[in-house]
């Protein structure tokens, strides 16, 4: 009976521990992000992870585009864009905690505003489900997260985005025009090609030094 206990016991503790990186479960899928320094290449973009603040506020998640001189710094990483973002948060980001764990129909709502025109914006995140994307040849288990922003004059935008909690980001995600933008790779220091430097020509990612496609 004793020994039923503690093994209760230590399934509890293990169940409130805190999510680290590359929780294989997916449905615990906590928050969590890729490490410092990790890249993360795309079909047609590519970003590296920027290490945090001390202070930095809870979600806050920023990345160098790279191939470009942009900096982005985001509440989480559903709050994503390529740096031309001018919208601002009316709402409390740190709300987008509620989303996690992912399960099936969990959704947050918030408002935001145009800096520069004054136009408000109310964007809602609902979890769908999940789907498998491939990455490298392995297949991830992505939860598919609808994103829907309706502008007060009238239009909207709806995006779909796929977060693998293996990897802790996005496999992929459809942009402004629609298009599904996949992970192709998901480099650490030290891993082929991370040194390589990555450039967008006519719509896709290519390795700098010889101009071959990244796939």
């Amino acid at each position: 009976m004793l020994g039923r206990l503690l093994s209760w016991g230590a399934a509890i503790l293990l169940a409130a521990a805190p999510a680290r990186a590359a929780d294989t479960n997916p449905y615990a899928a906590s928050y969590c992000e890729p490490a410092p320094d990790t890249k993360l290449l795309y079909t047609n973009r590519a970003y590296l992870i920027l290490p945090k603040t001390v202070d930095a506020p809870p979600l806050y998640f920023s990345y160098r585009v790279l191939g470009t001189d942009q900096f982005v710094q985001r509440r989480g990483q559903l709050l994503f864009d390529d740096g031309s973002d001018h919208w601002e948060l009316e709402s409390d980001a740190d709300g987008l905690r509620l989303l996690w764990p992912l399960r099936p129909q969990n959704h947050f709502e918030l408002d935001r505003v145009d800096r520069t025109t004054g136009t408000h914006a109310h964007v809602a995140f609902m979890v769908l489900g999940l789907e498998p994307i491939e990455v490298q040849k392995k297949i991830y288990r992505s939860w598919k997260i609808r994103r829907l922003d309706k502008i007060d004059d009238g239009t909207s935008f709806l995006q779909f985005l796929w977060y693998a909690p293996e990897l802790c980001t996005l496999t992929a995600f459809t942009d402004s025009q629609h298009r599904v933008v996949k992970l192709l790779r998901a480099l650490k220091p030290g891993d082929t090609d991370y040194e390589r430097p990555v450039i967008r020509r006519q719509g896709r990612l290519h390795f700098a030094d010889t101009d071959e496609l990244v796939k």
